[in-house]
């Protein structure tokens, strides 16, 4: 990665360099000269464009920072929320630096030192992709300025409310794009806004629970600072303050975080009732290891029916005999047959080797004379 230091650090990662030659391969007919030219091209659009945000936020007394990346560019800007006007302006600079890269080139094109030749072609190069790249970059889908200024205006109108209607909006507006790409024989673009699509529909379905609290500044940086704690080793003082940010927050992304950070130091402390409170009515949105992690408290707690519930995604994300043996006893326990003999079944394709002994133990006793029970042990072991 390179980085370059200023009043507006650059960061310039090794996979923006990667799509830039992918492209100018692509464009660049099998010559080495046009294909530098081509990377040059989209390495001064792609950084003017990002001065016009980053400049802008500087304007307005924040600190900006340049990352230039895969999918092009991204600039942030640190400090206290700005008002929506100040936001849509350092949004929109963006696009209208690239207007103004293409009036400059235009205005000089034709001028006949720099109409023929490489320095022509490089013109024209300069040209295209910033016109075609800021028009796309309007668009009123995310993560593109467009999209960022229908998120703004969004928010502005209905509050979080409105992250969630910007969502569904560049859901449904990229894939359509997507389609017509495909249609068209733009293969690559076309992937770009179906990856557009996918994003922005795993975020509309998360973003259900977003709330209010998850829009304030001291909330987030309370979250910040407890993961700070928990890196540097202190989890009673991470505890305390992942429990006070719970009553805070209430509800919504940083009320679940919080949560699950609490769950995790609750269970290496052996508190497995706490542990399963705080998961229990979280469990259609957790992550996978604190879905796995409730999976395991529930079985202790004695919810075999849970453990049972959420078995399948579990295992899925951890296919582990652990899980399917705790799984198996949960269902003998329900009597649930069937259900316990197939997860020994995954048991064993999991690479358990004792389960001759595993079958003796009492918690099977419930289905031990059952004939599906009886037939398994028979044939299987």
């Amino acid at each position: 990665m390179i980085r370059i230091g200023g009043k507006i650090p650059i960061a310039i990662y090794p996979s923006f360099w990667i799509l830039a030659g992918l492209i100018a391969f692509l464009f660049g007919e099998g010559s080495i000269l046009r294909m530098v030219i081509w990377v040059g091209v989209i390495f001064i659009s792609v950084l003017f464009h990002e001065f016009g945000h980053a400049l802008t936020a500087l304007m307005f007394g924040r600190k900006p920072r340049i990352e230039l990346v895969a999918m092009g560019g991204l600039t942030y800007h640190d400090g206290d929320k700005l008002p929506y006007w100040k936001q849509l302006l350092i949004t929109i600079n963006g696009p209208l630096f690239g207007f103004i890269i293409v009036i400059l080139v235009y205005l000089i094109k034709d001028i006949p030192a720099l109409s023929t030749g490489h320095p022509g072609e490089l013109l024209l190069q300069i040209l295209v992709v910033n016109l075609i790249w800021t028009g796309v970059n309007l668009l009123p889908i995310l993560p593109l300025d467009g999209g960022q200024v229908l998120r703004l205006t969004l928010e502005k109108v209905f509050e979080f409310k409105g992250l969630r209607y910007a969502f569904m909006i560049s859901a449904i507006l990229s894939l359509l794009f997507a389609l017509f790409l495909f249609l068209t024989q733009n293969l690559l673009a076309g992937a770009v806004f179906f990856l557009f699509a996918f994003e922005n529909f795993n975020n509309f379905r998360r973003s259900r629970f977003v709330s209010g609290s998850d829009r304030i500044d001291t909330l987030k940086q309370a979250l910040l600072d407890a993961e700070m704690q928990l890196r540097q080793g202190h989890p009673t003082e991470a505890l305390q303050a992942f429990e006070t940010l719970r009553i805070t927050a209430k509800e919504g992304v940083i009320f679940d975080a919080a949560s699950q950070y609490a769950a995790f130091l609750h269970y290496d402390k052996g508190e497995i009732p706490e542990t399963y409170q705080i998961l229990l009515p979280l469990k259609e949105r957790l992550d996978p290891n604190a879905l796995v992690l409730l999976h395991r408290v529930a079985f202790e707690k004695g919810d075999f029916a849970l453990v049972i519930e959420i078995a399948g995604p579990v295992f899925q994300y951890t296919p582990e005999a652990e899980v399917a043996l705790r799984t198996a006893y949960a269902a003998a326990h329900l009597h649930q047959v069937e259900s316990s003999v197939g997860w020994l079944q995954t048991a064993h394709q999991s690479g358990v080797e004792n389960l001759k002994e595993i079958v003796q133990e009492h918690l099977f006793d419930a289905i031990r004379n059952d004939p599906v029970f009886q037939k398994f042990i028979n044939h299987t072991l």
